[in-house]
């Protein structure tokens, strides 16, 4: 018999439990339940069911986070609209005043700040707590507008927030339900959610939002054809970034050209794919090893391939009805190591506003280049020196180099072009901020303004490294994406003095001549 402070035997609740066998010809006390059998039916469907709904439950609690996190949002939107509070988010008055009586004298990129137009409280408070929530959660501010409008609109549909916040719908069911149900009339807005609502239970998103797009083409007051006027203003090309040297082009318009270009693009494809003509026009035997591999690779291009490429010569080589595009091609900065460019290096290449290229495509890039601007790199560090003009106050040569170094806005997460930012003064040229390299850095035009209109401030280090510090107190820093030395100056040239003289005065006969004194004799002996 077995003592009161005996402990009592493990229970196997885990799945790495595993009983001592018994030993041989005794059997289990009756009062001991039996194992479950792992290898049966039962087992694997109940563990199945358990292992299943711990991940629901997982699902449900993301999407309540979710709702609270929504409500912190409206919370902040609502508390940033207060009067006294957005007042007080703006910049220095006295600054701004300042710049305005300086104006007269800057040029016309050292006056961008200034002739901005004027925030008003509650747009300087909505960047304010936009700029600092993106900071601080390391998301875009587009990221950030989008969560912030996207919760004005889940809290103020009640049922559909009410459900997100007890986890009977995901996140992705709440959006795709208020992303229809806003582009209807404000009248009609709550029968729509009434409707579509008790679909989100039961549907997969995908299904989902189906149901929610059909449902809205019926309840909408206004026609299709208004509505397609209207959308015809959205219209527009985007491009983004992808890994392994790729790249997305998005084209947004109207469905009948959206299809009717992939429709010829894709009969042109299959054509080319039916004839067996997708080579690059070389024979056989004909060429080099290397171009009759590219002939090759060029026959074995799929259906998707063809596409891809047929889009590419369409658009790079193709031109408008009015004859507009005909030899214009887009400007990309390249910077690559001498010794790739010469086949004997394989390291990366670097594209402007995108990062480390192949090899190859920088070769192939630089044979078809019409010029080229000499890059000086420390050889150890690889910091760059120099860009070949070495003239310290040349505009040009200081706007390049500061592109170079910069690649984008340079406010915290900012990815906009240099090429489309400003180059702004760190220390403001109002306030005495001097015009050279390590005083200027790039800021596309929303976070110009947000820096001059609001309370963010920056300091500039040595190497171009920029310390932001948020109407928060908290400090972001943002480094150049290539360091760079600044620009060495061109040594002065040294010319010949002209002498200057009145007209009236001859050459011969002076009018001022210097009283000459003797020098005295060197004494014999000197005492050195």
């Amino acid at each position: 018999m077995s003592s009161p402070d005996q402990a009592p035997p493990p229970v196997p609740d885990d799945d790495d439990y595993s009983p001592e066998p018994a030993p041989p010809g005794s059997t289990p006390a009756p009062d001991h339940p039996a194992e479950p059998d792992r290898a049966g039916p039962d087992w694997v469907r109940t563990e199945l069911v358990r292992r299943t709904e711990l991940i629901a439950a997982e699902h449900r609690a993301i999407a309540q986070a979710q709702a609270r996190q929504a409500e912190r949002l409206v919370e902040l939107q609502l508390w940033s609209e207060e009067p006294q509070v957005a007042s007080r988010l703006q910049g220095s008055l006295e600054a701004s005043h300042l710049a305005d009586r300086n104006a007269a004298t800057l040029s016309a990129c050292q006056a961008r700040a200034v002739e901005f137009g004027r925030w008003e409280d509650r747009e300087v408070a909505r960047r304010t707590i936009v700029s600092e929530t993106a900071c601080l959660l390391r998301l875009s501010e587009r990221t950030v507008e989008r969560l912030l409008d996207e919760s004005l609109w889940l809290y103020s549909t009640t049922a559909t927030f009410e459900a997100l916040s007890a986890g009977e719908i995901s996140y992705p069911h709440a959006k795709a339900l208020i992303d229809q149900m806003r582009t209807l009339p404000e009248e009609h807005q709550a029968a729509f959610e009434e409707a579509l609502l008790p679909h989100a239970k039961t549907l997969p998103v995908g299904r989902f939002t189906n149901r929610a797009h059909r449902l809205r083409e019926r309840q909408h007051p206004e026609s299709i054809v208004t509505r397609t006027t209207n959308a015809l203003a959205d219209r527009h090309t985007r491009w983004e970034p992808a890994a392994d040297g790729m790249g997305w082009l998005h084209w947004y318009g109207t469905v009948h050209d959206t299809k009717s270009a992939f429709d010829r693009i894709d009969s042109t494809a299959k054509t080319l794919q039916q004839r067996g003509d997708t080579g690059a026009g070389m024979g056989e035997g004909t060429g080099s090893a290397a171009e009759r591999a590219e002939a090759e690779q060029q026959r074995k291009r799929g259906l998707a391939q063809l596409r891809a490429d047929i889009t590419r010569a369409l658009l790079l080589d193709g031109v408008t009805p009015d004859g507009l595009g005909a030899g214009i091609r887009g400007t990309v900065m390249i910077t690559v190591p001498v010794l790739t460019l010469l086949g004997q290096s394989d390291e990366p290449a670097t594209l402007e506003g995108y990062g480390p290229i192949s090899p190859e495509t920088a070769r192939e890039i630089a044979a078809q280049a019409p010029s080229f601007t000499r890059l000086l790199t420390h050889p150890e560090t690889g910091v760059v020196l120099s860009l070949g003009k070495t003239q310290y106050k040349n505009t040009k040569a200081m706007k390049k180099w500061l592109r170079m170094r910069d690649e984008t806005c340079r406010f915290p997460g900012c990815n906009r072009p240099a090429v489309k930012s400003d180059v702004d003064h760190t220390d403001d040229w109002a306030n005495g901020g001097t015009t050279d390299c390590d005083n200027l850095a790039h800021l596309c035009e929303a976070h110009h303004r947000l820096k001059h209109l609001s309370q963010w401030q920056v300091v500039q280090e040595p190497g171009g490294v920029l310390l932001w510090t948020s109407p928060g107190k908290r400090s972001y820093r943002t480094d150049p994406a290539n360091p760079v030395a600044p620009p060495r100056p061109r040594p002065p040239v040294v010319t010949p003095k002209k002498r200057r003289r009145p007209a009236a005065v001859s050459y011969l006969m002076p009018e001022h001549q210097p009283t000459r004194r003797p020098s005295p004799p060197v004494p014999e002996n000197p005492p050195f």
